[in-house]
């Protein structure tokens, strides 16, 4: 989970915060992350990078809410780092 707001006040009461949650499932050639997010907050980011440690496959296809991205514009690296949107929902990572 990922909690965050705006740090100066009271503001969450009145649902401006970000919670973030995360559920991974995965299985030998796959990896899927969900995102679920409540609140009202917007963090003045635009994107996550995801370390993948330990990943006991070579990434070949990713796919963000059920949509083909190109590895390329994922920037991923050779330790398995992938930086893709804040919004998504679903990532689904094959190998």
């Amino acid at each position: 989970m990922v909690y965050e707001d705006a740090t100066d006040g009271y503001d969450y009461i009145k649902g401006r915060y970000s919670l973030r949650s995360f559920k991974l499932s995965g299985k030998k050639k796959e990896l899927i992350i969900q995102q679920h997010k409540t609140g009202k907050f917007i963090t003045t980011y635009k994107t996550f990078k995801l370390n993948l440690h330990g990943l006991p496959f070579k990434i070949t296809k990713v796919q963000v809410d059920n949509v083909d991205i190109p590895l390329k514009d994922l920037k991923i690296n050779g330790d398995n780092t992938l930086v893709l949107t804040k919004e998504f929902n679903e990532l689904h990572i094959i190998g």
